[in-house]
């Protein structure tokens, strides 16, 4: 049976489907058979930085329209046959992909996968809500910037009240600089006031920023996140054991009834 772990963040534009990408290539290097499922109906992004966009044929919405079979819309990443993606629609076609027919689609690849990674929509619609419906794990995204953690918080407790309980945080692009010199929150203080596991701190990449500016190949990013990532893949893969980060610092939120 796969692991079924939604990627999340909230707020927009925090680099949710790039870790997507990096840790679906990364737990496919550990020997996983792992899909990552673009679930951004009209706004799919997930096969431009896979870099498979050219090689789309089939997507979810011709899945649903019974105009291909799950098998042939996947598509293989060609530096690591572990590795597909099954991509989103590139039409406004929303309303086609109802909660129960993604639910089928997920059940069918579970049969064949170790892991689902299912990229989610930014915001708490209901496409957000059509996304997490399909997993058992979640993985929240937040950059340290105080609107990213604040909508992190309110995700957390939205798949909290989905009945997911396991539920980890990665912090995406960490100037180390500016948290030396107490100019932006540590990945560490993030955790502790959002009670979340911290899988992972990511540093800020020039390389990652270029690369997807002009749709270059993310597989030869090589800088100090790369590590960063693999560690992360690597705790996903031993899983959600670790007990969650505990702290005093606290940017008074509060879970319940804070959406």
């Amino acid at each position: 049976m796969a692991r079924k772990i939604v990627i999340s963040s909230g707020k927009g534009g925090v680099g949710k489907t790039t870790c997507c990408f990096f840790l679906g290539f990364f737990l496919a290097n550990l020997g996983a058979k792992v899909v990552m499922v673009d679930v951004d109906i009209g706004l799919n992004n997930l096969d431009v930085v896979s870099g498979v966009d050219s090689k789309v044929m089939y997507d979810i919405v011709d899945i649903v329209d019974k105009k291909c079979r799950v098998r042939q819309a996947l598509i293989r990443y060609e530096k690591n046959p572990l590795l597909y993606i099954l991509p989103s629609a590139h039409s406004l076609n929303v309303g086609k992909v109802s909660a129960d027919a993604l639910k089928d689609i997920i059940s069918e690849l579970e049969r064949s996968f170790d892991y689902i990674l299912i990229d989610c929509p930014a915001g708490i619609g209901k496409e957000f809500y059509r996304a997490v419906y399909m997993a058992s794990e979640a993985l929240i995204i937040t950059t340290p910037s105080l609107v990213a953690v604040r909508d992190a918080n309110k995700v957390a407790s939205l798949i909290s009240g989905c009945g997911i309980s396991e539920i980890g945080l990665v912090v995406n692009r960490v100037r180390n600089d500016m948290v030396a010199k107490h100019l932006m929150l540590k990945p560490a203080e993030i955790a502790s006031s959002l009670e979340l596991k911290l899988f992972g701190a990511i540093p800020e990449s020039d390389e990652i920023v270029a690369l997807s500016s002009v749709q270059g190949d993310l597989s030869k990013v090589n800088d100090k996140s790369i590590a960063e990532f693999k560690a992360i893949a690597l705790k996903i893969h031993n899983g959600f054991r670790e007990q969650k980060s505990k702290g005093t610092f606290a940017l008074n939120f509060k879970r319940k009834g804070n959406v």
